[in-house]
């Protein structure tokens, strides 16, 4: 049985089983390439990893050439239904987007993501379409909408608004949604696991980016709130990712039971030593800040916040530095909003090379990041029974982690669940 699959408007033959031969494995637990391997899939999983040769019966024989095998990337922490820097996109019909999130999801898998975290806007539509294959893209781990109390972090109304247009309290996004006291987070909470929620996204602080217009937050939500969220998630069989820039804020997710502390830019040393104890995970995301730098000019950001986002990078690179020595599990997440910034989702491998080792930055996007999903064995490593999310690289990323920020020239070939959606060997 065989399949033909389109993208960028070639045809993509895709046989039951695919033979790698003479590749360089990265391997998870080596720091360096693993020489001269043969990879069989069959179907939509690894069969066989191997230094000895394979049986080629069946199969379709892809002569790696000495190049480097690896794990597809995966983002923890994107966001695909924006068109412009702001989160703030009430304003445009659902049919944009839509389009949207379509031109993300495909940019993202031709730079080699095979996988997504979506922290917020998506939902089960977007899952579905790409199941079908209706939609080309990553695989989706979407969170629906994150939850935020009245004036939280992804509240976006202004001091002058209170109702969206349809004069509900909502939030003018589609990535949140408001939600105040114990009874009505449950019920939020309730409702994104039921359309299909992977986890549960919560705002804890305030943002650096678009700070309230009124009072800037330490920490959002009360403890018996952020209880009751973590209690609703573990429900489920699943986990919280917290929104937390503060000490104050990641202390207090960390008490209710919070796995994943998305930013933590500004807590100190001994709050990084605590995460560590209680196993919790870490998710930078530098280039979301240095992108709102960049563009600032275009997206009328005052001097004030592009000061503020300076300082804000600057001291995620120490607590980066901390979550090292501890021990603590650092994600590979880029937090970005829109089409345009989407095409900064790569950088955020050069974000941190001057923060660590280059076999280190591979595994928080594959390992590590599979760990965080609930997926390990089956994502981000090239092991027998993993699904068969693969990249061929020209060039060696646990030496130079830089040949990844360049997919259009060093990215070969890209496999996700098993089909070939880029052959250039």
């Amino acid at each position: 049985m065989r399949g033909i699959f389109v993208i960028c408007g070639i045809e993509m033959d895709a046989p039951v089983k695919t033979l790698f031969t003479n590749a360089n494995l990265v391997l998870d637990g080596f720091g360096h390439l693993q020489k001269s391997f043969e990879v069989l899939v069959a179907g939509n999983r690894i069969a066989s990893v191997s230094n000895t040769p394979l049986a080629r019966e069946g199969a379709r024989v892809i002569d790696v050439g000495g190049g480097t095998l690896m794990p597809g990337l995966i983002d923890a922490h994107a966001h695909i239904t924006g068109l412009s820097l702001s989160p703030r996109n009430s304003k445009y019909p659902a049919q944009q987007i839509a389009e949207a999130s379509a031109h993300y999801l495909k940019a993202s898998l031709t730079d080699g993501f095979t996988s997504l975290r979506e922290a917020g806007g998506a939902d089960h539509t977007v899952a579905r379409l790409l199941n079908e294959g209706n939609l080309i893209g990553p695989r989706l781990f979407y969170s629906g909408r994150a939850l935020t109390q009245t004036g939280g972090g992804a509240d976006f109304r202004t001091p002058d608004e209170v109702t969206d247009s349809c004069g509900q309290p909502g939030p003018f996004s589609v990535m949140s949604v408001i939600a105040d006291g114990i009874d009505q987070v449950r019920r939020a909470a309730r409702e994104e696991l039921r359309r299909g929620a992977s986890q549960i996204k919560v705002f804890a602080s305030g943002g650096v980016v678009f700070p309230s217009e009124a009072h800037a937050t330490l920490y959002e939500y009360s403890m018996d709130e952020l209880r009751a969220i973590v209690e609703e998630a573990n429900a489920r069989g699943t986990y919280v990712m917290a929104h937390a820039y503060t000490d104050d804020a990641v202390r207090r997710c960390l008490d209710a039971g919070v796995r994943s502390i998305e930013h933590a830019n500004f807590v100190g040393e001994a709050t990084v030593e605590r995460m560590a104890r209680t196993g919790a995970f870490l998710d930078p995301t530098f280039i979301s800040l240095v992108q709102r730098i960049e563009s600032a000019p275009e997206a009328g950001l005052s001097p004030a916040i592009v000061n503020n986002l300076k300082a804000t990078v600057a001291r995620g690179h120490q607590v980066y530095r901390w979550a090292k020595r501890y021990g603590v599990p650092i994600a590979m997440g880029t937090d970005l909003w829109g089409p345009e910034a989407q095409h900064c989702q790569i950088r955020e491998f050069a974000m941190r090379i001057d923060l660590d080792e280059a076999a280190n930055i591979v595994r928080s996007a594959t390992r590590i990041n599979a760990d965080l999903l609930n997926q390990t064995g089956n994502l981000g490593v090239v092991a027998e029974g993993a699904y068969a999310d693969l990249l061929v690289v020209d060039g060696d990323p646990l030496a130079d982690v830089r040949v990844l920020t360049n997919p259009r020239q060093n990215l070969k070939l890209i496999m996700k669940d098993g089909i070939i959606y880029k052959d250039e060997l």
